[in-house]
């Protein structure tokens, strides 16, 4: 897909947006198992450069949707899409969006799997987690539609990597996974579900892609030490996210340039 200088650019975390749908439809397709899905999925999630992306991309086919975005197209790989803050426009559609009800899905998820990118889906598998684990600490979480994986401190606190799992429904281990640098453990439990919530709602909008859908979700480790959530929305190669606080108070947002 790209050069040798190319491949050494820097990844922005809309590339790994567009990574992770080229890989679902890929999935979709019959091109991936589910397995080998996980698998590149977690790769593309800690992706650094263009070249760690090509690498779980180059064998794949390019849905029409994606044929010019940066992780298809070298030429396409600049500086990254302005930063625009706008708290007043996250409240805002936070409050229409718990009053409309759950966003559009392209997807309708299993029956005994809530969206868990929904906030009643959000809450159902907190609480799932809590139940299998004992406790809701993780290194990292990313959530889609109909899944979620998990990134979670083994039980050697030594160890240089992660335990790896994929929730549907049921937990299972796949391995494990690099852990990223700088990450640190995160706890579930801090999250305002309530807030979070209103403010998944209205995702798309705030996102700057109105009549798109929340594509994934990642809970990571703030500035703060406390949680951060950032939520990524699509409408078909347009793309954005915002990013907010373990309470729900917007950080900022990427909205499309």
């Amino acid at each position: 897909m790209a050069d040798a200088r190319s491949r050494g650019v820097r990844a922005r975390d809309t590339d790994r947006v567009d990574a992770c749908t080229l890989l679902d439809s890929a999935r979709d397709a019959g091109e991936l198992t589910e397995a080998e899905h996980a698998h590149r999925t977690a790769k593309a999630m800690a992706a650094k450069t263009f070249g760690d992306l090509d690498a779980v991309l180059d064998d794949l086919q390019i849905p029409a949707n994606l044929v010019n975005s940066p992780v298809v197209r070298a030429n396409r790989r600049g500086p990254s899409a302005r930063w625009k803050v706008a708290a007043a426009i996250v409240v805002a559609a936070a409050l229409l969006g718990a009053f409309a009800g759950c966003v559009s899905r392209v997807a309708a998820p299993k029956p005994d799997l809530p969206d868990p990118t929904t906030g009643q889906g959000l809450a159902s598998f907190v609480e799932a987690y809590k139940d299998h684990f004992g406790d809701t600490e993780a290194d990292e979480v990313t959530l889609f539609p109909t899944y979620a994986v998990i990134e979670r401190r083994p039980a050697d606190p030594n160890a240089p990597r992660d335990d790896y799992y994929r929730y549907d429904g049921s937990f299972r281990s796949t391995g494990d996974i690099p852990r990223s640098p700088g990450t640190d453990i995160i706890d579930l439990s801090v999250l305002d579900l309530k807030k979070i919530a209103g403010l998944l709602a209205g995702a798309p909008k705030s996102a700057g892609v109105p009549n798109g859908r929340i594509s994934h979700i990642i809970i990571g480790r703030g500035k703060d030490g406390g949680p951060m959530v950032t939520v990524y929305a699509v409408d078909g190669a347009t793309s954005g996210y915002i990013k907010v606080t373990a309470t729900g108070e917007p950080i900022m947002l990427n909205w499309p340039s």
